[in-house]
């Protein structure tokens, strides 16, 4: 998390860790970071297996991130030319954000240095 990024609210249920963000700040997965604007908030579901989801939900508007190397049918799949997460599968809710949301999503040489050092936990 860059320093001026968002305060996570942490919780833990039936194997399933739950951590909310609050924007705006950078918030940084596995594999990508994404810059939440003011009035975005983005729920982390680590479910202690081979991927890890995301909800980023704003004013009337929503949609589903997927980190993992095994996406189901995506409306945008960014490659992060990484062993894992090889994928970040952004999955719109309709009537929502649109397919430019995946310009935000960060990997690669694009991907801020403090997200390389460690994920927003």
């Amino acid at each position: 998390m860059a320093p001026s990024g968002p305060v996570p609210d942490a919780e833990r249920s039936e194997g399933v860790q739950s951590t909310l963000y609050t924007g705006p700040g950078l918030v940084c997965g596995i594999g990508f970071g994404i810059e939440l604007h003011q009035d975005e908030q983005m729920r982390k579901f680590d479910r202690m297996m081979d991927f890890v989801t995301y909800h980023l939900s704003g004013p009337q508007r929503g949609a589903t991130i997927y980190e993992g190397n095994a996406p189901q049918d995506a409306d945008a799949v960014i490659k992060t030319g990484r062993r894992f997460p090889s994928v970040i599968a952004i999955h719109l809710d309709e009537g929502g954000y649109d397919k430019s949301l995946a310009r935000r999503v960060l990997t690669g040489r694009s991907l801020p240095a403090v997200c390389e050092t460690k994920p927003t936990q």
